[in-house]
């Protein structure tokens, strides 16, 4: 009952925010360019996050978090595999990476990068571009793919970081959800950070990825029951599920090299016997003349 008065309470508050955002942002679209002039070099017109240790850092964030949700993808797979010898469950892996597909995958860069069609912050008139800035949330013709509303990146970090903080909040003490809301609140917002000084997003893009990556936590939480299955997320289930899928996987691997062994032998066996038919077919047609 509790955890369902607190879902309850997140639910609602996160819904508040995400209205109180999408207000602000609609109401004073000047935020959105206010916000990105702070990192654009107008002199040099360049912006400050492209230099080659903001670079570096985005490519570990963005692809730790793309390894991560490949990981736990294929640790559920795993877990579906094992079966009934499983420790952690199904569920707590796809909390992890069905977050990252519904929200950085279908609804961020599948819906709204493909669909709203805003201009990034480097291709706007006011940064030393071409297209014309439009506020977040309003149609536009001003880009045709990858577009700014909202940020990928972003989304892919809170959708991972997120999950699995939800995950190891029962098993921390009182400093280690503290240490634990720190890391994940320099992650989201360092990546955030770096997508806004290198010029590819607002404000906007940002924060609205982070709040749709905490409103799909929540109803997957709901959905997949995570706070009766949460508990189990702890390191030796962990490990012990890892080593069975391993063990299962060298197994399965080992069967598949056989059949494919096998398969190949049988293979060159058809074609030897088809190539010596082959062979023959002349021959046969020269003493069937001959005959004649």
């Amino acid at each position: 009952m509790d955890h369902d008065i607190l879902h309850m309470r997140l639910t609602i508050w996160l819904t508040i925010a995400t209205l109180c955002a999408v207000i602000v942002f609609a109401a004073f679209p000047f935020l959105d360019l206010r916000i990105s002039s702070l990192f654009f070099n107008g002199q040099a017109g360049d912006w400050v996050g492209r230099s080659a240790d903001f670079i570096f850092w985005r490519d570990v964030l963005r692809h730790g978090g793309e390894v991560f949700a490949v990981v736990t993808f294929l640790i559920f797979l795993g877990n579906i595999l094992i079966g009934r010898t499983q420790h952690t469950g199904w569920r707590v892996w796809a909390f992890i990476w069905g977050n990252t597909l519904l929200c950085a995958g279908l609804l961020v860069n599948g819906i709204l990068k493909t669909w709203l069609g805003r201009a990034r912050p480097d291709g706007v008139i006011e940064f030393g571009g071409v297209q014309t800035f439009t506020p977040a949330f309003q149609l536009s013709n001003q880009c045709f793919k990858n577009c700014s509303f909202s940020s990928g990146e972003a989304a892919l970090i809170a959708s991972v970081v997120l999950p699995v903080c939800v995950l190891l909040w029962p098993q921390l003490s009182r400093s280690g959800k503290v240490f634990c809301t720190v890391i994940a609140a320099v992650l989201i917002i360092a990546t955030a950070a770096m997508r806004m000084a290198a010029g590819r997003h607002f404000l906007s893009d940002t924060t609205m990825s982070i709040l749709f990556a905490a409103l799909t936590s929540l109803i997957l939480y709901r959905v997949l029951a995570i706070g009766q299955h949460r508990q189990v997320f702890t390191v030796r289930p962990v490990v012990t599920d890892v080593r069975a899928i391993l063990n299962y996987s060298r197994i399965y691997a080992r069967r598949w090299l056989v059949m494919l062994v096998r398969k190949g032998v049988k293979t060159v066996i058809d074609l030897r016997a088809w190539a010596a038919k082959a062979k023959m077919w002349p021959s046969h047609r020269h003493s069937n003349v001959a005959v004649d």
